[in-house]
């Protein structure tokens, strides 16, 4: 879990940041921020906080090892004290500019934050936030003068504009820290800023796999051309499964709940999703109660027909063959459904 309820900025630092192919260059701040008034804490919060949502982790890493990380590198400094927060922030910028040398890469301004207070896995510790804002929100504004009016407008930044986002926590310095990043960024982009610039990747942990299991039975339920009652009573026997299993392995899940004639599939979307979310299921993980939660949200209630019909179903384990009659009409050469209630 992480929390920043108590989370105090100590120090901001603001630089620009160029697209090194353009030759844009970069332009170093020659000032901190220290002192924020609580209003303006209460804003800042709102804007590069808030927007923190999920409980996956990464951490730094290198395929040959973390000491070759940059990125990791100087944010360890700065943690050890062996730099100056300023130091570190300047080695961070010549790092992403480094880093920005596709012609897609815009320019902006990089913010990196110094936090104290901050909670994740119940321990209070202190972090890094580092923040790239690319586009800025046009604020209108007037002014009254007398019985004049100007109008005028200016540019800022809102919490829509935060889309490169990390925050490295000073927890794990070993294993590569422990860092939360937003997701809401394209393939391309998430290359750039995730592997080129600070070289981080999940961490594979039981709330990760346990997500990832969520999903691929999202993404079999959605792909199996069962009908509604044959998909619900896979539902219904994968929930009663979770109830009962203390951890999870995908083989025996397979095995004991997946149809013999489907199960080729069901491997088939395990290893897709590996494959793409660079996610290896270990022989055995744990689901806790949050996890069942989202399963039953996630894959239960809604059961795709189409790609322009869902049905909503409040509650799947109620639902019988009675309920609803599928079929083929040999006449429109078409499936149809009847519903009763």
């Amino acid at each position: 879990m992480i929390d920043f309820s108590y989370a105090k900025m100590r120090q901001i630092i603001v630089h620009f940041v160029g697209n090194k192919a353009q030759e844009q260059g970069y332009e170093i701040a020659d000032n901190i921020i220290e002192e924020l008034d609580e209003e303006m804490t209460a804003v800042l919060n709102e804007i590069f906080l808030s927007p923190f949502k999920s409980e996956t982790t990464n951490h730094f890493s290198h395929s040959t090892s973390l000491d070759y990380n940059e990125a990791y590198n100087y944010i360890r400094k700065i943690f050890n004290e062996e730099t100056s927060f300023f130091e570190g922030s300047v080695d961070l910028l010549k790092q992403l500019y480094e880093a920005s040398s596709h012609p897609n890469v815009k320019s902006g301004d990089l913010w990196l934050i110094y936090l104290n207070e901050c909670i994740i896995e119940g321990e209070l510790t202190d972090a890094i936030g580092i923040f790239k804002v690319e586009n800025k929100e046009v604020f209108l504004k007037n002014e009254f003068n007398q019985q004049s009016v100007t109008i005028g407008y200016e540019k800022g930044i809102t919490k829509k504009d935060i889309d490169k986002a990390c925050i490295v926590f000073n927890l794990q310095e070993e294993d590569g820290y422990r860092v939360v990043a937003l997701d809401n960024l394209t393939r391309g982009e998430s290359v750039y800023w995730k592997q080129h610039f600070l070289g981080i990747e999940k961490v594979l942990d039981d709330t990760l796999l346990a997500e990832s299991f969520v999903n691929i039975c999202a993404e079999f339920v959605k792909k199996d051309d069962e009908s509604l009652v044959g998909k619900s009573t896979f539902i219904k026997e994968a929930q009663e499964y979770l109830e009962v299993q203390p951890e999870i392995n995908l083989e025996d899940f397979a095995d004991t709940l997946v149809e013999e004639s489907k199960q080729e599939e069901f491997k088939t979307v395990v290893a897709n999703y590996e494959k793409t979310h660079a996610v290896t299921f270990p022989d055995n993980f744990k689901v806790n109660e949050k996890n069942k939660e989202a399963f039953s949200k996630k894959v239960k209630n809604k059961i795709k027909i189409n790609n322009n019909i869902s049905i909503v179903v409040k509650d799947v384990n109620q639902l019988t063959e009675k309920d609803m009659v599928e079929g083929f009409d040999e006449v429109e050469k078409r499936k149809y459904l009847k519903i009763y209630y």
